[in-house]
């Protein structure tokens, strides 16, 4: 016999078993996802791809912006000359220069650059050069205008637009990727609920076609039933057994999928999940379409990519025709102070202009490969035209059997709490002896049935809304 402290441990422990049972909160779909985000190593994948593409998101910028440079070298030149005397036997030449250069987005390259020169002469007559060791020094202004190829800067353009949308691109694909992840997550946890509200109905099926059959046989060993009644209720016992055991495997196949994608390597989940009742699926509504669906958004992007090296590749086979000119003040005496401050002094100006010009002489081939460029470029506007074309048709018809599911769910709970009715009317009158056990089990299928068909339509539902989420920008 049980003694009373032992009693009460025994009281203690159930309430509390039940207490926690009663208080435990089914999983969230919110909460289920983060899980997934932080447990699943393809999505933590696509999210840090995703971080990346957005930290560097204005590296185009870069082709454009200003640059610092800086060259150092020593020259040694003791080739024999025509004239050691004045020329020397040696020329040596230690230089230094630094500066910035810039390309333009309208073609126009520049540098500007500080250079000094240290110069010996070595081998010349005593008295002959004034200066056979000197410093130079010189500020120098480059420009180089593009009139032809990278024709004020289409090709640097080209090159810019490349860089851009190629990374606009892959970060849409990579979010849109991301949201697709977190969509089957979403429908999974979709399944494993239902699945678990299937193996209810299915036990609640199983566990009457039990008290079915065990009625029938009581009937029939008290002569009251006839023995085909108990040998329909013992093979509609067999059919709910199978039909439970599907169910079974199901929620064993949902659970596996469902912990898979948080990162856990075993069938059962031991979460509880939220019931999937009327409430749940009426009160569902998309979220509205704002804009172009994400990977929509990356074809066009790549669009602009395709037109681009288009452009690129016009531009590389065009002929050169660049307009250049130099500037540079120059400083040239035997003190390096003093070959300094002439040089920041416009005494002694040099200055170049000039043209440059190159083109091949393949000209069919240039003109093969333009061709070849533009329908390039024209097979990627289409691809965007037909994906932007199925984009909207299918937001279309995804908008429109969310309606028509919706109202067939509607039906379904018409249908299932009709079914209810009528089974539980039924089996009054059986026990009235005013029906058949084949009635009965006709009426428990169809009531099993409608049960099940809501539960299918609900689901259908749940996915309708799972797939329009990712339609639009803030999808």
């Amino acid at each position: 016999m049980i003694q009373t402290p032992q009693k009460a441990s025994l009281v203690l422990w159930m309430l509390t078993l039940l207490s926690s049972s009663v208080l435990a909160k089914p999983l969230s779909l919110d909460d289920y996802l983060t899980q997934v985000k932080k447990g699943n190593d393809g999505v933590q994948a696509l999210i840090e791809s995703s971080k990346a593409i957005l930290a560097r998101q204005d590296e185009a910028r870069l082709l454009v912006g200003p640059n610092f440079f800086t060259n150092i070298s020593f020259y040694s030149d003791a080739k024999p000359t025509a004239a050691p005397i004045f020329m020397g036997t040696r020329t040596l030449a230690d230089t230094y220069n630094f500066g910035f250069a810039q390309q333009t987005q309208f073609g126009l390259a520049g540098k500007l650059y500080y250079q000094w020169t240290y110069t010996r002469i070595e081998g010349t007559q005593p008295g002959i050069l004034s200066l056979p060791n000197f410093y130079e020094a010189k500020p120098v202004l480059e420009l180089s205008q593009s009139l032809w190829k990278n024709g004020f800067g289409s090709e640097t353009r080209s090159n810019l637009q490349i860089a851009e949308s190629g990374t606009k691109a892959q970060g849409f694909a990579d979010s849109f990727k991301l949201k697709a992840a977190l969509a089957e997550a979403e429908g999974t946890y979709w399944r494993l609920a239902i699945s678990r509200q299937v193996v209810k109905v299915q036990k609640e099926s199983l566990d009457r076609a039990e008290r079915l059959r065990d009625w029938n046989r009581k009937r029939v060993r008290n002569g009251l039933g006839d023995r085909s009644d108990e040998l329909q209720a013992e093979a509609n016992l067999q059919v709910r057994t199978l039909e439970y055991q599907t169910a079974l495997n199901e929620v064993r196949s949902a659970g596996l999928a469902f912990n898979g994608l948080r990162g856990i390597q075993k069938e059962t989940v031991e979460d509880e999940m939220p019931l999937i009742d009327k409430s749940t699926t009426e009160k569902l509504k998309p979220k509205t379409k704002t804009g172009m669906r994400l990977d929509v958004r990356a074809a066009q992007e790549l669009a602009k990519v395709a037109e681009a090296n288009a452009q690129l590749g016009k531009e590389r086979n065009s002929p050169t025709l660049d307009l250049f000119g130099t500037l540079a003040t120059n400083g040239r005496t035997d003190q390096w102070n003093s070959a300094i401050s002439d040089s920041l002094k416009t005494r002694y100006p040099t200055f170049t202009v000039g043209l440059k010009f190159q083109t091949s002489l393949d000209l069919g081939q240039v003109l093969e490969d333009q061709r070849a460029y533009s329908a390039e470029k024209k097979a990627a506007e289409l691809t965007y035209r037909r994906k932007a074309f199925e984009e909207e048709r299918d937001y279309e018809d995804l908008k429109k059997k969310f309606e028509e599911t919706k109202e067939r769910l509607r039906l379904c709970f018409g249908i299932e709490e009709v079914q209810e009715k009528k089974l539980a009317r039924e089996k009054e009158r059986l026990k009235l002896g005013r029906s058949v056990t084949y009635q009965v089990i006709m009426f428990e299928q169809d009531f099993a049935s409608a049960e099940l068909l809501r539960l299918k339509t609900q689901g259908e539902l749940l996915g309708l809304v799972t797939q329009l989420n990712l339609f639009g920008e803030d999808s």
